[in-house]
């Protein structure tokens, strides 16, 4: 475990000496991309300037930029990385993995992503960066969450990921509101500020010192810094950043199982079909839906008949094991207590005193919580 830290620790070194770059490798890579493998909702794509609705088997390049609003999308890099990008999120994908482009990564304006990584070999790189943090990645699935205003949340289902405060080469120039000792102290305080996430724990982050950093991050150059600015630098907040245990709940480890991926060959294909036919392209597109869709399936049978072997028939024993009890509103009239295990696509998994179902989204009303409701057909 020793060494396998110490090299995320060199991967993230490697990530925070050029994050200002937009791309990490010179050069065209053709390969280089990632594949839309499954959609829910409306996803925008904005791509060399222009902005169009995503839709199933778009190719995303370096450079693209995602806009998920109201949808959620799963994405599928060359190298096999998948990607969900959640509701309300705005990501762009300043690099992507192919033949000759070693790294993928993400920078999140805000939103949330969950991500399953494949096993990387010593001279590639998946990191997802924010204004202030960057997390690097060696082979795990972790989930990155940023709201506005919020300091950022990750939190490691399995494997480990490296996060520390994201710096440039040089914070800020020297200048008389700001002494040599507050600014030797500033960086030390920030360069010593990084954690190795594991299995089942999560990042806490100092509030102040995270607003400091994004202040220096967004003005870089100290001209830009007002005096009252500057101030916070001869008050440096106590603590950074730590973990702290964040068992994986049920539905987490349900979701994260539904991070199916596709036929490699499939998504490969895609990617290199700039010059194909479109009748060869829409070919390719089917067989990925249909590969999607069955291992989809397959991953919601699995949940189900895990939540089936629990036993779990009383209210009580439910709302323990979910941390919630809900009433789910069937069509028909039905009523069944119990939770939500996971839901992806059309298809949801309840867990009820009645047994556990796989039900369509057509045949529920509505999903009563304690406080509100998700509506998810329109009533009659």
């Amino acid at each position: 475990m020793k060494k396998y830290i110490l090299s995320s620790l060199l991967l993230l070194s490697i990530i925070q000496c050029n994050f200002l770059s937009f791309s990490k490798s010179d050069g065209k890579d053709e390969t280089a991309g990632a594949v839309v493998t499954f959609l829910q909702g409306q996803v925008i794509l904005l791509s060399n300037g222009k902005e169009r609705i995503a839709s199933l088997g778009d190719v995303i390049r370096p450079g693209d930029r995602i806009l998920s609003k109201l949808g959620k999308v799963d994405l599928q890099t060359y190298r096999g990385e998948v990607i969900r990008i959640k509701e309300n999120s705005d990501v762009l994908f300043r690099d992507l993995s192919g033949d000759s482009r070693p790294n993928t990564d993400l920078y999140i304006w805000t939103g949330n992503l969950i991500v399953k990584s494949v096993k990387l070999k010593a001279n590639q790189g998946l990191s997802i960066s924010s204004p202030t943090m960057v997390a690097g990645v060696r082979g795990t699935i972790f989930s990155f969450e940023l709201e506005k205003g919020s300091v950022p949340k990750v939190k490691v289902y399995e494997g480990a990921v490296s996060v520390a405060f994201k710096t440039g080469p040089k914070l800020i120039e020297l200048n008389d509101g700001l002494s040599k000792e507050n600014y030797e102290r500033f960086v030390k305080t920030i360069e010593e500020n990084d954690v190795v996430l594991e299995p089942g724990e999560s990042l806490e982050v100092n509030p102040d010192l995270n607003e400091l950093v994004y202040l220096i991050n967004a003005k870089m150059a100290a001209s830009s810094l007002t005096k009252d600015q500057l101030d916070g630098f001869t008050n440096l907040p106590n603590g950074g950043i730590g973990k702290v245990a964040s068992p994986i709940s049920p539905k987490e480890k349900a979701e994260a199982e539904t991070l199916v991926s596709v036929d490699s060959d499939l998504i490969q294909k895609q990617i290199e079909s700039k010059d194909v036919p479109a009748e060869g392209t829409k070919e390719t597109i089917g067989q990925i839906e249909t590969d999607h869709e069955n291992k989809r399936k397959n991953a919601l049978n699995q949940i189900a008949s895990e939540a089936e072997k629990m036993g779990f028939d009383e209210e009580e024993e439910i709302q323990k094991h979910y941390s919630v009890l809900e009433t789910i509103h069937k069509s028909n009239g039905e009523i069944l207590s119990g939770a939500v295990v996971a839901q992806l696509g059309d298809i949801f998994i309840v867990h009820s005193t009645k047994g556990v179902f796989q039900l369509q989204m057509d045949e529920i009303e509505y999903v009563e919580y304690r406080n509100f409701k998700i509506q998810t057909r329109n009533k009659k």
